[in-house]
């Protein structure tokens, strides 16, 4: 259950305990990389009509569309900058590498 929320720039989701929770466009910070993509993933089903059990049947205005449009360009951001990060510590030593690197040496 996604749906915009009309005072904040923000949504309502249900988290993994089928609680209602508020994701506001400036605390993305505080949310896990899988509530992230969750929500994106169903707002971007939203915004481009598909079918789906788990999504409201509400019409949305212009204007929920357009915050929503603004939710997922933030999202995208914050994963991007996310990984970039992950990517960098991986390459001072500050993150251990979870893949092969018998792997690596075969496909270089």
């Amino acid at each position: 259950a996604y749906s915009a929320y009309s005072n904040l720039r923000g949504f309502i989701y249900q988290n993994k305990d089928k609680k209602n929770r508020l994701m506001r466009i400036d605390e993305l910070h505080k949310f896990s990389d899988g509530t992230l993509t969750d929500v994106h993933t169903a707002l971007d089903d939203r915004l481009k009509r598909i079918q789906m059990k788990y999504l409201p049947k509400s019409i949305w205005r212009k204007s929920d569309k357009d915050r929503a449009a603004a939710m997922i360009q933030a999202i995208d951001k914050m994963l991007k900058t996310r990984r970039i990060m992950r990517s960098l510590e991986r390459f001072v030593g500050g993150r251990m590498y979870e893949g092969d690197f018998r792997m690596l040496q075969r496909t270089i």
